[in-house]
């Protein structure tokens, strides 16, 4: 209970700073940054925890690691729609468009795209050992995907967001930023544990009602 507290002090901070802090190095105004940035590391930190899984699950199989996987995607790919409309925010505030194909842009659909594959793919499939097999290979290929997508792609061609903000920003202004970053990775862990404990009371119902019939 103290920890879900101190989070909610940490994150309304993070807020109140977003809010005012003057606009960052080669940009007019960079407030949705502070939320747009942090929810796509945070992203990406789901995707590859959910990775990390799914590899346990093949070398262990746990369906703990299995249930654990499964939550961070799903956060993952939650949090990753949050950068999107973020980052639309972001775009329309510095380049006068909400969409203007980016490759930024084009890369986090493609990523969250491929999550909804994946999620569709493991709604198909009815046998769990195979389900969970399938579940694990796909998602150290969609963490990889996501890596690409998101960091890789938009270094291949012209883009128009800045790559050297982190690093040759103020000080202050990095500080603030990897506050809100530090922030909204425990959030992503906090939210996929509990959603871990929902999916491992839906598997022990599901054995349950197996055992009883």
């Amino acid at each position: 209970m103290m920890f879900n507290f101190l989070l909610g002090i940490w994150v309304a901070v993070g807020i109140v700073i977003g809010f005012l802090m003057p606009p960052a190095r080669d940009l007019s105004q960079s407030t949705a940054m502070y939320f747009h940035v942090p929810m796509a590391i945070s992203m990406l930190t789901a995707f590859a925890v959910s990775a990390w899984h799914g590899a346990k699950w093949l070398r262990f199989r746990q369906p703990q690691s299995d249930a654990l996987s499964l939550s961070f995607a799903e956060v993952g790919a939650f949090f990753g729609l949050i950068a999107t409309a973020t980052g639309s925010v972001w775009a329309r505030a510095n380049w006068g468009a909400y969409w203007s194909w980016d490759p930024q842009q084009v890369g986090i659909v493609a990523t969250l795209l491929t999550y909804g594959a994946l999620f569709a793919l493991r709604g198909a499939v009815e046998d769990d050992g195979k389900k969970r097999d399938l579940w694990a290979v796909y998602a150290i290929l969609g963490c990889l995907s996501a890596i690409f997508f998101t960091y890789i792609f938009r270094r291949l061609m012209p883009s128009l967001h800045p790559n050297d903000t982190l690093t040759t920003s103020s000080k202050i202004y990095r500080v603030a930023l990897w506050f809100n970053v530090v922030a909204y990775i425990m959030v992503t862990c906090k939210v996929a544990l509990l959603r871990t404990q929902l999916e491992n009371a839906r598997e022990n119902l599901k054995e349950l009602k197996w055992n009883m019939s």
